[in-house]
């Protein structure tokens, strides 16, 4: 497994390593559950979420993370003092090493939140032939991470749509997504994706706001008939998406999405006031 971690020190079952030595990372050749969770103004943003997504990723594929929530809480509230994390993004990953020894690693990682300006003008997107085998866990897997990685660089994308075997698309290889057509606001049904956290809170904070989301398949024939769609995640919050491959979508027209980037953007920062 890659060492991502940087800044001073990393977490190991509460042991501090200095990021330096990888040699935790190097007896690592399982695919981990993983959580990466946003620390803002020194706390970590909806860790209690997170954690109850963990331990459901791992009871999915049968595995016993080993550590109670309450003590890896107190290792993430260690590893954001000792690194004096004021912004930035921590990884939590639950595995196995080589010798079939339960490990529990914390660690922060290179992180980029979104300037203004992609929440003014959209970004742009590519779609993705890819089936995930087990939608609703958040297990690591290398090969994929590459491969998307490659198409997004070479296409100058920001993220790509995950189109399955059916031609529809789901949500994107590091985030959900949400659409609109004839003004009412849609995403995939929660059996066939990742149940995003910052997903979560945007279903909460629409009806807030009087908007109903309705879980349904978006067909990649669609596309052309959409009036908005944008991405959620832990880094960026609501995303507004103005490009897919060469297709321009009038999302920066959308009062429900606009709406929605203003309203969740107010909820972080009363989330830490």
């Amino acid at each position: 497994m890659k060492n991502e971690a940087i800044m001073k020190k990393y977490i190991v079952n509460g042991e501090v390593f200095d990021s330096q030595d990888g040699s935790v990372f190097k007896s690592i050749s399982k695919s981990p559950i993983y959580e990466v969770v946003r620390v803002v103004d020194k706390a970590a943003l909806f860790l209690d979420s997170h954690l109850d997504r963990m331990f459901k990723s791992a009871d999915l594929i049968g595995y016993d993370i080993g550590f109670l929530k309450e003590k890896i809480e107190s290792y993430v509230a260690e590893c954001i003092n000792i690194n004096d994390i004021g912004s930035n993004n921590i990884k939590l990953v639950a595995v196995e090493d080589d010798n079939n020894k339960k490990l529990f690693l914390i660690y922060s990682i290179q992180s980029f939140y979104p300037s203004k300006s992609y929440y003014e003008q959209g970004v742009k997107t590519i779609v993705f032939e890819h089936t995930r085998d087990n939608p609703n866990a958040k297990i690591q897997h290398t090969d994929f991470k590459e491969r998307v990685k490659e198409a997004m660089d070479s296409n100058d994308a920001f993220e790509a749509l995950l189109v399955d075997s059916e031609g529809f698309i789901l949500e994107g290889s590091r985030s959900n997504m949400f659409y609109v057509l004839n003004n009412q606001l849609y995403t995939a049904p929660s059996d066939l994706v990742l149940l995003g956290i910052t997903r979560e809170h945007i279903l909460s904070l629409s009806g807030k706001l009087g908007y109903r989301v309705v879980e349904q398949k978006l067909h990649k024939d669609d596309l052309k008939n959409i009036d908005g769609l944008f991405i959620s995640g832990t880094s960026t919050g609501v995303l507004p998406v103005s490009t897919i491959g060469d297709l321009q979508i009038p999302t920066m027209k959308n009062k429900i999405i606009l709406d929605l980037i203003d309203g969740y953007d107010k909820l972080i920062h009363k989330t830490f006031s």
